[in-house]
């Protein structure tokens, strides 16, 4: 049975499905690659997927029938931009959250820059992930934190 290839969207998740215990191991022009058969999340298409090693690394011990769930993930880190794999599997442990932050001071800046964090995901969101957060949280915290100091708000 041919398969259509399976393509990643960016940062949209794709649940899949094993349809078989190992895959296809070969070598091409590119290097090594590694071919899995699966099901896409709702059980009714078949693809064949050329997972990236990232992703091997992930797959390679998961068994005939195990599901996970891949985001292709791109970055801006310089001028360059970065693709990443995160991969989720059935039955994984959820990563450790972290402690919580206990606030000693009151200079408000914590406050500032929690909110430019938040309002810069709002921004990143509505653009349909155009702009990066990081950046946009920081030009956010900067502009908030000198219209403080100036004392021209809060």
């Amino acid at each position: 049975m041919e398969r259509k290839k399976l393509e990643l969207q960016l940062n949209i998740p794709s649940s899949i499905e094993l349809l078989y215990d190992k895959p296809t191991v070969g070598t091409s022009q590119y290097g090594e690659y590694h071919l899995y058969s699966v099901r896409n999340g709702d059980g009714a298409t078949e693809y064949s997927f050329f997972a990236p090693d990232e992703v091997h690394q992930k797959l390679k011990d998961l068994k005939k029938g195990a599901k996970a769930v891949i985001t292709k993930i791109a970055e801006q880190k310089g001028n360059k931009l970065v693709v990443r794999y995160e991969v989720q599997t059935e039955g994984a442990k959820a990563p450790p959250q972290p402690s919580p932050i206990i606030h000693q001071t009151s200079d408000g800046f914590y406050e500032q820059m929690l909110q430019s964090c938040k309002d810069a995901m709002k921004i990143q969101t509505e653009l349909g992930g155009l702009m990066d957060p990081k950046s946009l949280a920081v030009t956010l915290f900067i502009a908030r934190s000198r219209v403080s100091v100036n004392g021209c708000g809060g």
